[in-house]
């Protein structure tokens, strides 16, 4: 054997040697992070037992809330990504337990009194104001967000990776964020200093979120743990409260004209031939087939294929924002819909773009767009814009005048299918070409 091939075989065997027994890459905290962000995006929804408690030493024991039951998890066909809580709990120790009946969404807390014979519906703001303590405490209500971490995550000094430890029968990553302190007043659920999230190593799914507080010679720790986790499609009839035929429907959620306006006045009763348990709660008149015409909000996108898209750009063109999602089941109806909107007004002054949120994977994502040859121009990374535009269930289209006006703002509902969304949608557009 000559002395180069002799070289070249203790070089590989050093190489496979070196290969065994050098140790994976660890993941840092934020990768972990990133990772739960996409898994809970992509998922069509759970179901899990829960309980939420505290710890506080005996000073503080037999104030803290207490809460069990089931917990069920998936996208409301109008109301996007909830949380359908049912069970019981203790708003402290020494009191009486009290059924509960509670949906989380992104903006707003729907709940069952039984004993009031009400429906409850309030935004969720800061103060929490009319909202039971117990729910605000629902700590993992954060999944319901685009980011469930943004919060924790921007107001982070720093962020370390703890060790592994086994919630239930399931081997956790503990990612450990230090916060930095809160300035001027905040609630409660916003002033704690430490958060604790133990996520599944295998499947990137939350199992416990503890919010700590420590003020020194005061310690109080909450924490809201989840077991017998279940990945399933709930129906939609898991996804909504109870709703009795003889229960008064109560709401403060503010018109979307009025969003910078305190909601603290309850609407009258509703007035309707229709149960309790049928009405739609989140109808608003932005959202009806004849909307209010309100001034577009600022926005800025960059489409995949071209310069950013702005206000300023579409001044004198009409446009049309289609918010979808590849994980969003009725847009695999609308999109091929939406395409040819696209051809039917292609000499025409308009402009459609398809923006695609909460996308797990955006090049897969653009490659299936690309290969189906969609008309309409593709848009990732854009959740900021469901905020802005209010769009609250997928699909929503968008309709805005040459002035800058929004004509027609629809969402898909168990009323509306998608082609009848498309329909109205391609009628707004020829109204606004023929209002010039």
């Amino acid at each position: 054997m000559s002395s180069i091939t002799l070289r070249l075989c203790i070089a590989m065997i050093c190489t496979t040697l070196f290969g065994a027994i050098t140790p994976a890459i660890a993941q840092s905290p934020n990768d972990i992070l990133v990772a739960s962000r996409d898994a809970l995006a992509e998922l069509t929804g759970f179901s899990a037992q829960f309980k939420m408690g505290g710890e506080g030493g005996a000073m503080f024991k037999d104030t803290l809330p207490s809460m069990t039951g089931q917990l069920f998890f998936g996208t409301h066909e109008e109301l996007g990504r909830v949380i359908h809580c049912i069970g019981e709990a203790r708003d402290q120790q020494t009191m009486p337990s009290q059924p509960i009946d509670l949906l989380i969404t992104s903006d707003r807390f729907i709940w069952t009194d039984i004993t009031a014979h009400t429906i409850n519906e309030r935004p969720a703001t800061k103060n929490g104001r009319g909202i039971p303590s117990a729910f605000q405490l629902m700590l993992l209500r954060s999944i319901v967000q685009d980011d469930p971490y943004a919060e924790d995550a921007d107001n982070a000094q720093t962020i370390d990776l703890l060790t592994q430890e086994v919630i239930g029968d399931t081997l956790c990553d503990v990612i450990h964020i230090k916060r930095t302190k809160p300035k001027g007043r905040s609630s409660s659920s916003s002033t704690y200093t430490d958060a604790r999230w133990f996520i599944g190593v295998d499947d990137k799914l939350p199992r416990k979120l503890e919010h700590i507080t420590d003020a020194g010679l005061v310690k109080i720790t909450l924490l809201f743990e989840l077991s017998n986790l279940k990945i399933t499609e709930p129906p939609q009839d898991l996804l909504d409260v109870n709703r009795p035929e003889s229960f008064e429907f109560r709401s403060t959620m503010p018109n979307p004209d009025e969003a910078n306006n305190d909601a603290n006045e309850v609407r009258p009763p509703l007035t309707t031939d229709r149960p309790a348990h049928q009405i739609q709660t989140n109808l608003n008149p932005v959202e009806t087939s004849v909307p209010r015409i309100k001034r577009t909000p600022a926005y800025a996108f960059t489409p995949e294929s071209g310069s950013e898209v702005s206000n300023s750009t579409q001044a004198d063109r009409i446009t049309v924002l289609y918010f979808w999602g590849s994980w969003c089941i009725p847009c695999k109806s609308a999109s091929p819909l939406v395409s040819q909107l696209a051809n039917d007004f292609s000499s025409d002054p308009v402009d459609i773009f398809g923006l695609a949120i909460r996308e797990a994977d955006p090049d897969q994502t653009a490659d299936d767009f690309t290969i189906n040859r969609y008309q309409h121009t593709l848009v990732l990374d854009a959740d900021t814009l469901v905020s802005t535009f209010k769009a609250r269930v997928f699909p929503t289209l968008i309709v805005i005048d040459r002035d800058g006006e929004i004509t027609y703002h629809r969402g898909i509902s168990k009323e509306l299918s998608a082609e009848d969304l498309i329909k109205a949608t391609k009628d707004a557009i020829q109204k606004a070409i023929d209002a010039n």
